[in-house]
């Protein structure tokens, strides 16, 4: 009965220490985890968003693609800079804004968009974007859930800009 035992004891022992430790395993991202011997979920990686410029690769409203273009400038400092162009690379607005909050696959901020000659075009917005996909350190994708009306969805796919630098902003 003691060899059953020790036998049970020992084959426990080392299937126990064979199990792998989960956890991100790119480099890349901001909670990389060193000793994992096997990725867990690829949304588990979370990656910095700011002191980044990130460039829209594709805008869609309802399932309509548009023409449309954007930069987005995320300081350090938490404060996040927009420029917006036409489908002829017109810049036709830029904003302002506060980064408010950022939790995991979510960030809310609010601030001042504004037409080319520096007239307001909205004040006092609010928006929340859920980063739906994230898929490494240079791809993701955001959606906006009644945005810009009640009814809308609007999703942007966003890639870290290798042409554009954070001093570039207007």
């Amino acid at each position: 009965m003691k060899k059953i035992l020790y036998l049970f004891l020992t084959v426990s022992l080392i299937f126990s220490s064979c199990k792998k430790e989960e956890g991100c395993m790119d480099s890349a991202a901001t909670n990389y985890n060193a000793d994992a011997d096997e990725q867990d979920d690829a949304s588990s990686c979370m990656y910095a968003i700011s002191g980044y410029v990130w460039e829209t690769t594709s805008i869609v409203l309802n399932g309509s693609s548009l023409a449309a273009s954007e930069l987005w400038y995320f300081n350090n400092d938490g404060t996040v800079g927009t420029e917006t162009y036409d489908e002829t690379s017109s810049l036709v607005g830029y904003g302002l804004w506060d980064l408010n909050s950022s939790v995991a696959n979510v960030f809310t901020f609010s601030g001042t968009a504004y037409n080319t000659d520096g007239s307001i075009l909205a004040a006092n917005v609010s928006l929340t974007n859920n980063i739906d996909i994230m898929t490494n350190a240079t791809n993701m994708t955001w959606r906006y859930v009644g945005y810009p009306t009640a009814n809308d969805t609007y999703v942007k796919t966003l890639k870290r800009s290798t042409t554009y630098s954070l001093s570039d902003w207007k």
